[in-house]
């Protein structure tokens, strides 16, 4: 059996090949287990669940064989981000206070995937609680970019992005607030789905320690679960999966039309790549524009210089309140304070955190009129959806940055045009601004900068129209190319 091809085809791909019968569901959680021990700087897949993976191949491909009843996903083997519950698997959110947590159940985006007959053989690194826009922690240590072994794979879904760039797993659960699906995704050249909000479940993700009481009852307004892939047709996949209700569970199923197209000449493309508020890497627009030549060169029809609703002033704003008020709100009461010191530190020095500041006093009152102008706001991008089927952006303003650990995430800065900018909120910037509406969004890879790194464009669609945004995802993979395998031998060229 040649594995490379294996390693790196699609989940898509993948399925078909079992089906087939050109490799069984044990060789392929092997063919991965040996991937990620060829590997081990990568630091992606941090824990493993090998014996009850291969046990669960076998009855696997025993079943297929005898002819036996098989779901979408039968014998794929995924992994999923550490900050979902995975029974009898420690689901430690990264922390060292909850290194021996070990679940009694899955997470309903987890039991799902099992319920279509996905294999979960492992776990994908992240940060501490999911706080940072980098991939590390003292309990699991760092993951690095197959790009660049110097470069950070994004945060907070780092591990679950490198893992699927290098080869490591079919597919990936990962989560997203403010971009970390899409920003990984992007940084490390794959395909990652943020869903409409409300129609992935979002019940069993990994408990704080300072959670109160049925914390996992209620859902942030702005956070999503979503797969990470390495073609947009898996994230398809995926979504029917995970939007699907168990037999035993009951509930529904959202309507999630099919695309209105099918065809480049009859896609409907709104770039927007320029806003007054913020620069792009110029290495980063040029591929950009690249892609969206390649788009109109196979029919597409692409406009620029149309404004969306708000532009990133305004929804950049209301994405940093309402992101900033649910982020203290849920960070514990020794969380919350150390956020609220550390804007106290700040307020001098930026705009922003003054902002971040304000956000993490809202009143009720002040959030119900600021969710006023969210709604306001949505609906003009509703009327902008009659005119495009999709708006493309960048999904974050500049390519990998390298590991940086000196400062936390709100007091860290980067260099970039001649400009240091904060970690936060400039590198969420443009995927906050369509998050905070609850709009689908797929960050799809469009190509490497001069410097050899991944660009990843955000292709954003109207609420439930997730897959239009995959679909258009898919033609500009197309268009451009898609997946790359990384180098996974260090710095480029």
């Amino acid at each position: 059996m040649d594995t490379g091809p294996i390693e790196f085809a699609t989940a898509t791909q993948t399925l078909a090949g079992l089906r087939r019968g050109e490799f069984s569901s044990v060789e392929l959680v092997r063919a991965y287990l040996d991937r990620i021990a060829a590997h081990p700087w990568v630091n992606a897949i941090v824990t493993l669940d090998a014996d009850r993976a291969l046990t669960e191949a076998r009855l696997a491909d025993e079943t297929r064989r005898a002819g036996g009843p098989t779901g979408p996903l039968h014998g794929l083997p995924i992994t999923v981000k550490h900050d979902q519950k995975v029974r009898g698997v420690p689901s430690t959110y990264g922390s060292e206070s909850l290194r021996d947590f070990i679940p009694e159940d899955d997470a309903e985006t987890v039991a799902r995937l099992r319920s279509a007959g996905a294999l979960v053989f492992g776990r994908s690194n992240l940060p501490e609680f999911a706080a940072d826009g980098q991939a590390y922690n003292a309990l699991h240590g760092t993951t690095r970019n197959p790009w660049d072994r110097e470069r950070t794979s994004g945060g907070s879904s780092g591990g679950s992005a490198a893992a699927v760039a290098a080869g490591m797993t079919a597919l990936d659960l990962g989560s997203d607030m403010g971009g970390s699906v899409r920003i990984p995704a992007g940084w490390c050249g794959v395909h990652g789905l943020k869903p409409t909000w409300g129609v992935v479940p979002m019940q069993g993700a990994v408990p704080h320690p300072d959670d109160a009481e049925g914390a996992d009852l209620t859902v942030p307004d702005v956070a999503v679960c979503g797969p990470l892939a390495r073609g947009a047709d898996d994230l398809d996949l995926a979504l029917t999966v995970l939007t699907t209700p168990r037999d035993d569970r009951g509930g529904l199923r959202p309507y999630l039309p099919k695309a209105p197209f099918t065809a480049h000449r009859e896609l409907r493309v709104l770039a927007w790549f320029d806003d007054p508020v913020t620069g792009v890497d110029p290495a980063t627009l040029e591929v950009l524009h690249t892609a969206c030549r390649a788009l109109e060169g196979d029919g597409a029809q692409v406009t620029y210089g149309v404004l969306p609703p708000g532009g990133l002033d305004q929804l950049g704003e209301l994405f940093e309140l309402l992101f900033m008020a649910d982020v203290g709100g849920g960070a514990g009461d020794a969380g919350f304070e150390e956020l609220r010191r550390g804007m106290r530190q700040l307020r001098t020095e930026s705009p922003m955190a003054e902002l971040h500041h304000r956000a993490l006093g809202l009143t009720h009152r002040e959030w119900l009129s600021l969710h006023r102008r969210r709604l306001v706001l949505l609906q003009g991008w509703r009327e902008l959806f009659d005119d495009y089927d999709v708006v493309v952006t960048p999904t974050v303003m500049t390519t990998a940055l390298p590991h940086d650990h000196s400062e936390p995430v709100w007091a860290r800065r980067f260099e970039l045009n001649g400009e240091r900018h904060p970690w936060r909120p400039a590198l969420t910037r443009w995927c906050g601004a369509v998050g905070v509406l609850g709009l689908p969004a797929v960050s799809t890879p469009v190509g490497l900068d001069r410097h050899g790194l991944p660009v990843g464009m955000q292709v954003v669609a109207a609420p439930c129209h997730d897959r239009s945004a995959i679909a258009a995802a898919r033609l500009t993979s197309e268009s451009v190319g898609g997946f790359t395998p990384p180098p996974l031998g260090g710095s480029p060229a």
